[in-house]
């Protein structure tokens, strides 16, 4: 059985649409958002088993827009008319991290047992987020208009935060929800599970706006409805990304080079980022992962 490959993108859409055509060319179908505020040309896109998005939203860092092209990836898969094994969803900055058919072998062992690939830790996460373990995501109100850190209102976010953990405040919906669970954004789902999250979000309105205003709510959102359709306890809290960072709160991962595939390769990990590559480095990445 064929897997569904969703891309989150902002630029860069030829390196994309070389990834995208990878992955199709070894039987399985991609599907691709790119945030509505790319200036490229997206015809390149225009690939055999490739899907685009076509009510793209803007991606805001740190922002409920993330979630929302997830969820958009996630209903096009479903809506496709076909079965998947896996759901895996990446960026177009990602690159694979072992060879298509040494994949294929990983993920039908695992499908016997319904792994899911996931980071999914209960919350606080102290060795994880921040001093608090990232209750403050989830336990202060936050105007969108605040989160991102490209917002000129983002230097009040601490402030404005703080001033919520010393008046002990809690957002409503606080005590609802609890427990809460965390972890990186990306991952690959059976497809079952990503069926039951999306219905879930579907039927569950308040569940979803309370999330609407939280922070980091894409390593947030997932890992709650794991928790609420009863696939948590198929967490593998590994989501087999090979990511390397300079800082434990870095806000972003070091960037790779082709340079990294011997490293890569030997992690064990389905797909690795993030990269900035020409097409010809692209290109000879791919190559030398299936050469070796």
């Amino acid at each position: 059985m064929s897997d569904a490959y969703l891309i989150l993108c902002h630029d860069k859409l030829e390196q994309v649409a070389m990834l995208a055509g990878y992955f199709a060319s070894h039987g399985n179908r991609v599907f691709i958002h790119v945030d509505a505020s790319c200036k490229e040309d997206a015809s390149v896109l225009d690939v055999e088993g490739v899907n685009v998005v076509t009510t793209p939203v803007r991606v805001q860092w740190a922002d409920w827009s993330m979630v929302e092209a997830t969820l958009l990836l996630m209903k096009a898969a479903l809506n496709s008319g076909e079965s998947f094994r896996y759901v895996h969803l990446i960026s177009g900055r990602c690159m694979p991290a072992m060879s298509a058919s040494e994949l294929d072998n990983v993920l039908t062992e695992a499908s016997k047992h319904n792994v899911q690939f996931i980071e999914a830790y209960r919350l606080p996460a102290i060795n994880k987020w921040h001093a608090d373990g990232g209750m403050h995501r989830v336990s202060v109100w936050y105007p969108r208009w605040m989160v991102s850190k490209y917002s000129k209102w983002h230097r009040y976010f601490w402030p404005y935060t703080n001033k919520w953990r010393r008046l002990r405040l809690r957002r409503p919906g606080y005590y609802i929800f609890k427990p809460f669970y965390g972890g990186s954004q990306w991952w690959s789902l059976t497809f079952d599970c990503v069926r039951s999250i999306v219905e879930y979000s579907e039927s569950h309105r308040f569940f979803v706006g309370f999330f609407r205003h939280a922070f980091c709510s894409d390593e947030l959102f997932i890992q709650c409805c794991l928790a609420r359709t009863g696939f948590l306890g198929l967490v593998s809290n590994d989501n087999k990304r090979f990511i390397k960072w300079g800082t434990r709160n870095a806000p972003s991962p070091i960037t790779l080079s082709r340079e990294s595939l011997q490293e890569v390769r030997g992690s064990g990990c389905f797909f690795a980022r993030k990269f900035d590559l020409s097409l010809a480095e692209c290109r000879m990445f791919l190559n030398e992962l299936e050469s070796v």
